[in-house]
């Protein structure tokens, strides 16, 4: 027995038709996305590492990550940042802001992911030590060294 194109075209046509409403998703089943968090790595300047107000931060954020809401702070003060798309993670790099004072300030970066609601949040601490402090000592030295010339 042999099968026609025409029915063959049919069969065809139909399996094309229910396959595609097989494979839809319900609304029931969209809502049960798994919430999958941005992670962070690759901080710089390390963790409890002393840097100046002004200084350049870098970091990195795996694909999970939407790269339109990045946010960074440094004491609540917001750091502007640059994110560039590396194909397999997102490359973060920002500017401390100049009103950081001595101390150590906490960078708290966070970052919404691509499906739901989820936020993943890390940071790391810095110690802050502003240029007037790392002059001090050698205007200290110098006047030391002027000291001993006089006498």
């Amino acid at each position: 027995m042999k099968v026609s194109n025409t029915w063959k075209t049919v069969f065809l046509l139909t399996s094309l038709v229910f396959n595609q409403t097989a494979f839809a998703e319900t609304p029931a089943e969209e809502a049960e996305k798994k919430c999958v968090k941005p992670k962070f790595r690759d901080f710089t300047p390390a963790h409890q590492a002393e840097a100046t107000p002004g200084s350049d931060i870098i970091f990195h954020i795996n694909r999970h990550a939407d790269p339109l809401h990045v946010k960074a702070t440094a004491k609540n003060l917001p750091i502007p940042i640059k994110v560039v798309d590396k194909k397999t993670f997102y490359y973060v790099s920002g500017k401390l802001p100049a009103e950081l004072q001595d101390g150590f300030a906490r960078i708290h970066v966070e970052a919404k992911g691509n499906e739901g609601d989820c936020i993943g949040q890390d940071g790391w601490l810095l110690k802050i030590k502003t240029t007037t402090d790392a002059a001090k000592p050698s205007e200290a030295s110098n006047s030391a060294a002027l000291e001993s010339k006089l006498q």
